[in-house]
C-alpha cells in the first residue's frame, strides 16, 4: 500500500518519515500544508508565519494559495543530495567552476 498523503491519514495514524527523495517526490514546488508538515510544524503555524513574513523558507504567492518551492526546503533541513549545492538544486544554470 503506498504512503498516505499528510491530508489523507487519518487520527492516529503515523505518517512515513520525510526523506530527501519523498521530498523531492513532491515535484518543484508543494503546497504550504505539505510544506508545514515537512517542517514539522501544525499547517495553522505555518499560516502564521507566512502572514507575518517569517516562514523559514522562500515562498511564493499564486492567487490566493501559496507555493514553497522544494529546493529551498530541502536546502533548509540540509538533505539536499551529496556533492550538490543548494544552488545547483534550485536549478541554476551556470557552470560548475
Amino acid at each position: 500500500m503506498p504512503p498516505r498523503s499528510v491530508e489523507g491519514s487519518a487520527a492516529g495514524e503515523r505518517e512515513p518519515a520525510w526523506t530527501a527523495e519523498r521530498i523531492h517526490g513532491l515535484g518543484v514546488s508543494t503546497d504550504l500544508a505539505t510544506a508545514a508538515a515537512v517542517l514539522g510544524m501544525s499547517r495553522s503555524a505555518a499560516y502564521k508565519l507566512i502572514r507575518r513574513d517569517a516562514f523559514p523558507v522562500p515562498h511564493f504567492r499564486v492567487g490566493a494559495h501559496y507555493r514553497i518551492p522544494t529546493a529551498p526546503l530541502l536546502a533548509a533541513l540540509h538533505l539536499h543530495e551529496a556533492g550538490t549545492t543548494p544552488e545547483r538544486a534550485a536549478g541554476a544554470t551556470s557552470a560548475p567552476p
